[in-house]
């Protein structure tokens, strides 16, 4: 069998927050990485309570089709043990659902982070150029190395948008974007231009509800 790096993202439901993470990571994959490498990289999400076969939520693929992704063909799916322990670097929405991981899978130590730490870490890491799964590998090793001198248990959760308004989905989209787009730039490339153009449009409250496909005039 060929050998292959894994990203697994994982939320409540796995209809928003992993769900546009997965999407995003798997869209970034493809755009930056040497093609070789990105066809070894697979990207997986997964809930701890899916409503197993759900789309994602409108909201939220309207978000990432604007960001350049396509959300259409996902489907929620239930967290096992055996995604936490086979993924490579698994990604979750909060500080209680990296507890709950890591108490599911304790070897997964090294391995698991919540979206908004990675971005910490990786925003200290210099730009990848990884050319082979060794590369990946490596960087993962090199955030939990890391881990430890950034730190900011007040700020890792990012919002779960699940029955609340419009802003909370603005909040969910730069609590998570941020990061992601910083760990595309440590463990893919993405280039320097791309990564301040995404921080610069989530960072723009107008911006993201235009995503949403909202006059943001209209909730002024």
């Amino acid at each position: 069998m060929t050998p292959a790096f894994t990203i697994l993202t994982v939320c409540t439901g796995n209809i928003h927050r992993s769900a546009l993470a997965a999407t995003l990571l798997e869209t970034w994959r493809s755009w930056y990485l040497p093609a070789q490498t990105a066809s070894l990289i697979r990207v997986h999400s997964a809930g701890f309570a899916a409503p197993v076969g759900s789309p994602m939520g409108e909201h939220v693929r309207l978000v990432a089709a604007a960001l350049g992704g396509d959300g259409t063909a996902h489907r929620a799916t239930q967290l096992t043990d055996e995604m936490i322990a086979s993924a490579d670097l698994v990604l979750v929405a909060s500080r209680r659902q990296r507890d709950e991981a890591l108490a599911r899978v304790p070897s997964a130590l090294r391995t698991t982070f919540t979206m908004r730490e990675a971005g910490r870490i990786c925003e200290a890491l210099p730009p990848a150029s990884p050319a082979d799964l060794v590369s990946l590998r490596s960087v993962v090793a090199l955030m939990a190395d890391h881990r430890g001198e950034h730190a900011d248990p007040g700020s890792d959760d990012v919002i779960d948008p699940q029955g609340r308004d419009l802003d909370a989905y603005v909040q969910m989209t730069r609590e998570e974007v941020v990061p992601l787009a910083r760990l595309g730039a440590a463990l893919f490339g993405m280039p320097a231009a791309d990564l301040r153009a995404y921080l610069a449009v989530v960072d723009d409250p107008a911006a993201v509800l235009a995503m949403l496909g909202t006059d943001p005039a209209a909730t002024s």
